[in-house]
């Protein structure tokens, strides 16, 4: 059985082809091209055109049919596929207003079922709120939400109450403009479902869902975040002709991206018996999804983004946040800037070695904000050991260098003890999550097989190890009998490059004083092939601006093998704020040659294809459109 999977992205449409080989399901082909619902081209479909078309000449099928849609079930001549699905993280995100009874209770359990999808809650309304019927009405009204989701009342417990807060929401939605009524979404107290029905019929979609709160001290989120990614579908399909047409095609409409990471992370964290950890920070939107002790929770952060979010990701953490990344002193004009542009052209990538400490600096501050706003949220908040660790997104999988994005996963994620490290560079995650729906077989085939990239495994020292001396004494020891000795010193990377399949058995001892592996002070562990990690370097972002200038390009040249790239001293010089010393170059200024090629290439690991953009990046965003006019005038 074939399948299509397609993720539209705020940036780039990725499709994943997939078929059983040798009687299992396996990666056939992948293609990306930039999505096109934004200027000049302003529609979806002819992304998804471009991208069909690349994977059919590298495949040799024919996926689309004459009327421009893909072709299912599979023919017998193996053209089409038998199951087509979509994901999305596209667009703003829906404005959502919660109602519930209780803050602490129907509120709070609908708000995180909420951070599983793209959505802003951008008010609530309880019985403490303190407000007046008349005020309630006019937050609802003004806040022009999407959706509004109503929770409340236990099982068999308040129904009155509920009914209260559900006839000023229906008063509130009848009164809205036709063409702009929010969907609601009822996940309260089950007795009440045909009167909700009944509520708002002939008025605005309803979906049920189960009670988030059956019990003051249960949660059942599963069935809400299910409807709302409905809602989700429900509103591209009715905000855009595009994404109706490729709901209608879809097995199961357009879901929501960030659902897949719950999804894929669920499966590790149950089968594997891991703690295990996703990330993806995106052009407009971050996801994290951690599974902890068989707990999975998703995170997502639709104010945190490297292109048509990052001045608002800029304004979210502060100057100060990207400051402590970066290894030269910057002016705020020159940051602001660099933000400023990447907003205006989301899809340009660094092309200078300060524009490359720039753009990690933006990352590595909103993976550390996404980190610091999901573990509140963790019915384990005070772990912090994961066994796992998978990077996705083009972000952190596109540097060009395996090793440089293991070292960003260390850096922000500051995992313990010892932990693998994974990628996701074809996209494979975002396409998982919606063929489970419809094949969960494939998915387990998938994830079974080498179908994420290994970065390698990492043996992390905590504490803060006195720099140059003797941190850890690490011995390798090889299937031949062979082995190898390295004292890594505090401040320090060290990367052994185990063969691929081969075994080894690694003895990690630490000797800095007041550090540990993991709550141990040694570890002994089989391994087996691919890179291996000793960190030894402590808190990276501690360090003071001196000792980042030298050691930065040190800890780059240690994970990736490549010569260090020194920086110039004239960085360290205190910069005046009325002027930019170090203009970034807008779009197409060439690049110095000596820093076209900045932490090598890393090479990939299932058939690739790409397509070449002929329109921009998606704009998407009121402030994008406002920068390009005033850029333009």
């Amino acid at each position: 059985m074939s399948i299509l999977s397609v993720d539209f992205g705020s940036v780039n449409t990725r499709a994943v082809l997939i078929d059983i080989v040798d009687g299992t399901y396996q990666l056939v082909a992948r293609a990306q091209t930039r999505t096109t619902d934004g200027f000049p081209v302003n529609d979806l479909t002819v992304g998804l055109d471009r991208v069909l078309r690349e994977l059919g000449d590298t495949t040799g099928r024919t996926l689309t049919g004459p009327d421009g849609k893909v072709m299912t079930p599979e023919r017998p001549d193996r053209s089409g596929v038998d199951i087509f699905t979509a994901t999305a993280s596209i667009g703003r995100p829906l404005r959502a207003v919660i109602v519930g009874l209780m803050p602490q209770f129907s509120v709070m359990s609908a708000i995180r079922a909420a951070t599983g999808t793209y959505i802003q809650v951008t008010e609530t309304i309880h019985l403490d709120d303190q407000r007046t019927e008349q005020e309630r009405f006019n937050t609802i009204i003004l806040n022009y939400p999407d959706l509004i989701i109503i929770a409340g009342g236990t099982e068999k417990g308040a129904k009155s109450a509920v009914m209260e807060l559900v006839e000023l929401v229906r008063l509130a939605v009848s009164l809205t403009d036709a063409s702009r009524r929010p969907s609601v979404i009822f996940a309260g107290n089950t007795e009440l479902e045909s009167a909700i029905l009944t509520a708002f019929e002939g008025i605005t979609p309803v979906l049920i869902a189960q009670n988030v709160r059956p019990s003051l001290n249960e949660e059942a989120l599963k069935a809400a975040q299910n409807q709302l990614a409905q809602a989700f579908d429900l509103y591209k399909e009715k905000r855009s002709t595009d994404f109706a047409a490729i709901t209608a095609m879809s097995k199961n409409g357009v879901l929501p991206t960030a659902q897949s990471y719950n999804t894929v992370v669920t499966y590790l964290t149950q089968t594997r018996k891991h703690n295990v950890l996703a990330l993806d920070i995106g052009s407009a939107a971050s996801v994290l999804a951690a599974g902890i002790q068989g707990n999975v929770e998703t995170a997502i952060r639709t104010e945190l983004g490297l292109g048509h979010n990052a001045l608002t990701l800029l304004k979210t953490v502060g100057l100060e946040a990207i400051r402590r990344w970066l290894p030269f002193q910057i002016s705020d004009l020159e940051l602001t800037n660099y933000a400023a542009n990447k907003l205006l052209r989301p899809a340009t990538i660094p092309t200078t070695l300060r524009e490359t400490y720039l753009e990690h600096a933006l990352l590595r501050a909103a993976i550390v904000a996404l980190l610091n706003a999901a573990r509140p949220t963790w019915k384990h908040p005070q772990t912090d050991k994961f066994e796992l660790l998978i990077a996705a997104g083009a972000a952190l999988t596109g540097v060009g260098n395996a090793g440089y994005t293991a070292l960003l996963i260390l850096d922000t994620l500051r995992p313990t003890g010892v932990t693998q490290l994974y990628s996701d560079p074809f996209g494979l995650i975002a396409a998982l999550g919606s063929i489970a729906a419809v094949q969960p077989e494939a998915v387990v085939h998938l994830l079974e097989t080498d179908n994420l990239e290994y970065l390698g495994t990492s043996f992390n020292l905590s504490g803060i190890p006195r720099l140059d001396k003797p941190a850890l004494k690490v011995k390798i020891t090889l299937e031949n009998g062979d082995s190898v000795e390295q004292t890594v010193m505090g401040g320090h990377l060290f990367v052994y490059q185990l063969p691929i399949g081969q075994k080894a058995q690694v003895q990690v001892n630490n000797v800095a004083r007041g550090g540990s592996l993991g709550g141990k002070r040694r570890i002994r562990q089989t391994v087996i092939g691919g890179r291996l990690i000793f960190d030894a370097r402590g808190e990276p972002s501690a360090l003071s601006l001196e000792q980042r200038f030298t050691q930065m390009p040190m800890w780059i040249a240690e994970a990736t093998g490549d010569p260090v790239l020194p920086l110039d001293p004239r960085w360290l010089e205190v910069v005046d704020e009325d002027e930019d010393p170090f203009p970034m170059p807008l779009g197409n200024k060439p690049a110095k040659a000596d820093h076209r090629r900045l932490f090598g290439r890393s090479r990939p690991t299932a058939p690739t294809t790409s397509t070449t953009p002929t329109a921009p990046a998606k704009a998407g965003r009121d402030e994008l459109d406002d920068l390009r006019d005033a850029t333009l005038s």
